[in-house]
């Protein structure tokens, strides 16, 4: 067990006043201090730790999720009063903000204990390519910890802090996951802000989670993601669930990946896929290989360049020999070979868009092998090479990603493997990600505001007028689905408002949203519910019963039946097209 805890032992243990959040915070530092060097590049001091406990006092612990929970935060990720090095000492700047990421999980009452070790300027996959020192890994430090994010990885794994912010391009976010036995949850390009983060590939760029559980990894996501209209690569994300209660499953076929010789990770990832909750595809790899390749083979690697090269220009002795060497090539690149990679990439985007149509869920190894400390220093570019064979497609074809440890090889290392998704299913794959390790239960208990769940069926639903309403009050869309097939809706009078009414006999199904809010909002959202309306149950085509809007008997006086239209969007859209609107 993480010796800190988890968020929801800490919260549980603070709830019944077993422990001070003082005493915690001041055991993380402790711990961090006492850790192999090369973890930290900075641990914050007492002082600047004691304000942040102070400003508990003054948070409402029921509606702050993360309430005196200690975090670490890679050093290319700002925090406000620690320099910012990107693993470059001669880089180092003071930022003046933390970076948004960051500040949204200090709203909710996280606390930072310093910053981590990286390989610089986030370009490796190996945790060696430091100035600070190579990392080594949690289990044993004959390993490598995987990169970038390696110091994040370790400090997690290691009991210093609960969770630990990393960042994620090639698969710095899911790596060091897989070598050290964590949970690396890499979001949806754009859905958490990159705002005060140092670029590497800025188009390709996710800061990502480490944690010790997928409902940790949960709680984290949804309090970190959200719109930065202040940051030009932030997306309006549109949380998606599947349509269906056993989400379709498909795993690259382990006869055509390249294993380099490694029987041993062949052979856990063919028994993690013969042992998949379900029947499942098997995918052809070849689209997600060839997509990996252009990270550094394209416009990509040019783009490190556009990031950090008039640094290198400026101090080629302050940085790492083997990342200047790898960011160097791409001045080589052309415009038109820039051009020519992006063509190859689209390409191969439809491609696995074509393959998406079919299953839900990618089951992939996350790494080919584990190298020794020895093996990556004796190599360093191929090794480093390697290991991304199967992560750095992830962010080129806009996915987002879970690696789950699963196994041990047989030196006693762990070894995972990595759900993907298409954009926009984050939470859905974490809530399968969950199943498969038999967190279902974790997760249904793991609610530190209290959640319920409630059926929108108008105004409410996703990009509709009174949306902003449940988004105001930190509510996320679980799924869109159907009511069962005995229900009527009614467009009111006002036609801003839809009632639902259930009819056993002529009812039809209704497209409806579910949508999850703190139980501390959901007081308030229904003292705006106004006559006709009203909140009951709801019966989904799954059979489930959800509370939510309906109408009472009076709502279908003076209103126009709009059932055939199968819901209120389409409903909404015959009002745009009628020649009379």
């Amino acid at each position: 067990m993480n010796d800190i805890g988890s968020i929801a032992e800490l919260r549980k243990a603070y709830a019944e006043d077993r422990v001070d959040p003082r005493d915690v915070i001041e055991k993380a530092r402790d711990q961090a201090l006492g850790s192999r060097e090369a973890v930290w590049i900075h641990v914050l001091d007492e002082r600047t730790l004691s304000t942040y406990v102070e400003k508990l006092k003054v948070l409402d612990f029921d509606s702050c999720p993360l309430w005196g929970v200690p975090f670490a935060v890679k050093d290319n990720i700002d925090l406000e009063g620690a320099p910012t090095t990107a693993g470059c000492p001669d880089y180092a700047y003071e930022p003046k903000r933390s970076a948004h990421v960051v500040n949204r999980l200090l709203q909710a009452g996280a606390v930072p204990i310093g910053k981590t070790n990286l390989d610089q300027f986030a370009t490796g996959l190996t945790g060696a390519r430091s100035p600070y020192g190579s990392v080594p890994n949690a289990i044993n430090p004959a390993y490598i910890a995987g990169g970038s994010s390696s110091g994040s990885a370790v400090a997690v794994k290691n009991g210093s802090v609960s969770f630990a912010l990393g960042t994620d391009t090639a698969g710095s976010g899911r790596i060091p996951a897989a070598f050290n036995g964590l949970v690396g949850f890499k979001p949806t390009r754009g859905w958490w802000s990159t705002r005060g983060v140092v670029p590497a590939c800025r188009t390709l760029d996710c800061v990502s989670v480490f944690t010790n559980s997928i409902a940790d990894a949960h709680v984290v996501a949804k309090i970190a993601g959200g719109f930065d209209p202040d940051e030009p690569y932030s997306r309006r994300v549109e949380l998606c669930s599947y349509n269906r209660t056993k989400p379709r499953i498909g795993y690259l076929n382990p006869s055509d990946l390249p294993w380099l010789d490694e029987s041993d990770y062949e052979s856990l990832y063919r028994l993690s896929i013969s042992e998949l909750p379900r029947p499942a595809h098997a995918i052809d790899p070849d689209p997600f290989i060839r997509a990996g390749h252009l990270l550094y083979e394209g416009a990509w690697l040019a783009e490190r360049v556009a990031a950090v090269g008039d640094f290198i220009k400026s101090y080629p002795k302050g940085v790492h020999p083997v990342t200047k060497s790898v960011i160097e090539q791409g001045s080589a690149l052309t415009a038109v070979e820039c051009f020519q990679s992006t063509y190859q990439l689209m390409e191969l985007r439809r491609t696995v868009e074509e393959i998406f149509e079919n299953i839900d869920v990618l089951v992939t190894p996350t790494a080919p092998k584990h190298y020794t400390q020895i093996e990556v220093e004796q190599d360093p570019f191929a090794t480093n090479l390697n290991l991304g064979t199967f992560t750095q497609c992830v962010n080129l074809l806009d996915l987002c990603a879970v690696a789950i440890p699963v196994g041990t090889t047989s030196e006693g290392l762990p070894f995972g493997i990595t759900l993907l998704s298409k954009a926009e299913f984050d939470l859905a794959l974490l809530r399968e990600a969950a199943a498969w390790l038999g967190e279902e239960e974790t997760m249904s208990q793991h609610k530190p505001c209290g959640e319920m769940n409630l059926v929108v069926c108008g105004a409410h639903m996703m990009g509709q007028p009174l949306n902003p309403e449940l988004e105001r009050r930190k509510g996320y869309r679980v799924r869109l689905t159907r009511t069962a097939p005995c229900y009527r809706l009614y467009a009111l009078p006002d036609r801003i408002r839809p009632a639902l009414l259930r009819d056993e006999s002529e009812g039809a199904a209704i497209e409806v949203e579910v949508w999850a809010l703190p139980e501390s909002e959901i007081g308030g959202l229904i003292g705006t519910v106004e006559h006709p309306l009203a909140i009951g149950s709801i019966e989904l085509d799954d059979g489930e019963w959800v509370k939510g809007f309906v109408g009472d008997v009076t709502a279908s006086e003076g209103a126009v039946e709009i059932t055939a239209f199968g819901g209120w969007r389409n409903f909404r859209r015959s009002l745009a097209t009628s020649p009379d609107s």
